[in-house]
């Protein structure tokens, strides 16, 4: 037994991986865009686009953002247990319960666009917020097939239709924005909103190709999966496969729509925060003494750019919350307790290892990266100095909240995403309207607000799994590189400027000596783990050769 304990958690390290590069990947992609788009329709436009895509974002998560995992947890349950019949007809129900969410929500949201915007004091979003209506429909079943993939212990399904999906929404959110940009030029009609309106209507194209391509992948695996389900069903006439008894469909309805709650709001902290800047960042900074267009440009710089950036190392632990529930809901389903913990253990000191050196990073160098990749528009870079330990809390409320829901205890994330959401309204009502703190009073209201969440899941979890977090190894060895590494950031970067005067030269080789500067401090604390290493793209080789030349 003590030998499938490795493989397993390397198994779960492997899709988690895959799953997380290919979501940097996306992140990446979804920021590599908006650096044209930016420069197209400039800060105004983007806040006109951060709202309707802050509220298309949130109703997505409300209608159909739990499902995958969802899926994923009660098919993992299923077929752990040998009910292949049973998991699939979990995906049948899904699909079918999907589509009709999709619809009326798509339906409605639509016609009550221009009210909802309204009630933002930004009605020129209107436009870019119905533009992403369809998205709705399309993402809830694409949901569903992502969440039987995942919980049949398979994530590159849904990597790849998510890269496909972030590729061509990286291509058609700006083409489009061009050409009704142009359109709205030749008519006399307002720029930055139809650029906007146009950059969101790329995201309903890319989630489209992702859909297709998704599907297209059942379709070719659909008489594996058919296969053994029968296999399943003719097991059982003969009596083999033990005891079970077909749940009816009003049943498992019921169950996926409560653990879709759950995990929706377990998982919405991300999401509420963006909507509470978009609601009071502009009326706020109005009572702090600056005019409606700056209030735009600052929510601009908060949700294209803070958001936007710090968006990238969420995929990280984005990726590990959604690989660690079907794992350890299969472990918690067999009864398997010691798996359960360490597999809560590699989740955390994997999602601490990445995110806490590019949280200092930001710190260090947020306004450099910012004016290397918005040359146009340089502002909002300083934010990052205000709100860089938001990367870290953000990234222990995922990770704890998947853990959470996998062991049934999602009504737990839900309270801490309801208490972080009530931290970031007061805070960021308060400190947004003082003329001094302005427009930084969103960052830290979005950082305590993560925090709080954070604190709350990890309290109650490591509490009710009689686990010892490893404080030394996901926290302080990490913490202490990422110390050091940012100092050796700093200081390279304005030796790099004094010698050779040129900022865009000396950001990216600090950032390259930052990466090297980490992994070598980790070595010397010695803070990596063979596990750790897996979990990097080509771990297995460099695993080898790092114990091979006795670096670990």
């Amino acid at each position: 037994m003590s030998e499938n304990k490795p493989k397993s958690n390397n198994s779960f390290v492997r899709q988690a991986a895959i799953l997380g590069a290919t979501g940097i990947l996306a992140r990446l992609l979804g920021f590599l865009y908006r650096l044209p788009l930016t420069d197209l329709i400039g800060d105004d436009g983007n806040g006109i686009y951060a709202v309707g895509f802050s509220v298309y974002t949130f109703l997505l998560v409300l209608s159909s953002a739990g499902l995958p995992s969802a899926i994923a947890k009660m098919v993992a349950e299923r077929s752990a247990l040998g009910h292949y019949d049973a998991a699939h007809r979990v995906f049948r129900v899904a699909l079918g319960l999907a589509a009709v969410i999709g619809v009326v929500v798509s339906v409605i949201v639509f016609f009550l666009a221009e009210q909802i915007t309204g009630m933002l004091l930004m009605p020129q979003a209107t436009l870019a917020l119905q533009m992403l209506t369809p998205t709705i429909f399309i993402v809830a079943i694409m949901s569903v097939i992502r969440g039987y993939f995942q919980g049949m212990s398979t994530t590159v399904p849904t990597a790849l239709s998510q890269l496909i999906e972030q590729i061509i929404n990286a291509i058609f959110s700006v083409v489009l924005a061009h050409a009704m940009w142009n359109f709205a030029m030749d008519r006399g009609y307002e720029l930055a909103n139809f650029g906007a309106a146009g950059g969101t209507l790329g995201s309903t194209v890319g989630a489209m190709a992702g859909f297709i391509f998704i599907t297209g992948l059942y379709f070719i695996a659909r008489k594996d999966i058919l296969h053994k389900v029968n296999q399943t069903k003719a097991s059982r006439k003969l009596g083999l496969g033990g005891k079970y008894r077909e749940e009816k469909t009003s049943r498992l309805v019921r169950s996926i729509l409560r653990t879709s709650f759950t995990i929706i709001a377990g998982t919405a902290v991300f999401s509420i925060a963006g909507v509470i800047d978009v609601w009071l960042v502009p009326s706020r900074l109005l009572v702090a003494g600056f005019d409606h267009q700056t209030a735009t440009e600052f929510l601009g710089q908060v949700a294209g750019k803070f958001n936007t950036l710090t968006n990238v190392p969420a995929a990280i632990s984005s990726s590990i919350a959604i690989a660690t529930i079907p794992a350890i809901a299969a472990a918690r389903k067999l009864g398997n307790k010691q798996e359960v913990q360490e597999k809560l253990n590699v989740a955390f000191r994997v999602g601490m290892l990445l995110t806490i050196p590019i949280a200092f990073g930001l710190a260090v160098l947020g306004p450099q990266i910012v004016a290397l990749l918005f040359p146009s528009h340089p502002d909002g870079g300083t934010l990052f100095r205000w709100g860089f330990l938001s990367v870290i809390f953000l990234a222990a409320s995922q990770i704890s909240t998947g853990v959470l829901q996998a062991l049934n205890f999602g009504r737990v994330p839900v309270f801490s995403a309801i208490c972080g959401a009530i931290v970031k309204i007061v805070m960021s009502f308060v400190l947004i309207s003082s003329p001094n703190i302005n427009i930084y009073g969103a960052v830290i209201g979005t950082t305590l607000c993560f925090l709080v969440s954070a604190v709350i899941n990890c309290a109650f979890l490591f509490k009710h799994t009689n686990s010892k977090p490893d404080v030394t190894g996901m926290l302080i060895k990490p913490a202490i590189a990422s110390t050091a590494m940012a100092i050796g950031c700093f200081g390279f970067y304005h030796l790099l400027y004094i010698l050779f005067g040129q900022p865009t030269f000396a950001t990216i080789t600090a950032i390259i000596i930052g990466m090297v500067l980490y992994v070598v401090f980790m070595l010397v604390v010695r803070g990596l783990s063979d596990q750790d290493i897996l979990f990097l793209p080509g771990g297995g080789r460099l695993l080898a050769k790092m114990k091979s030349k006795g670096l670990i």
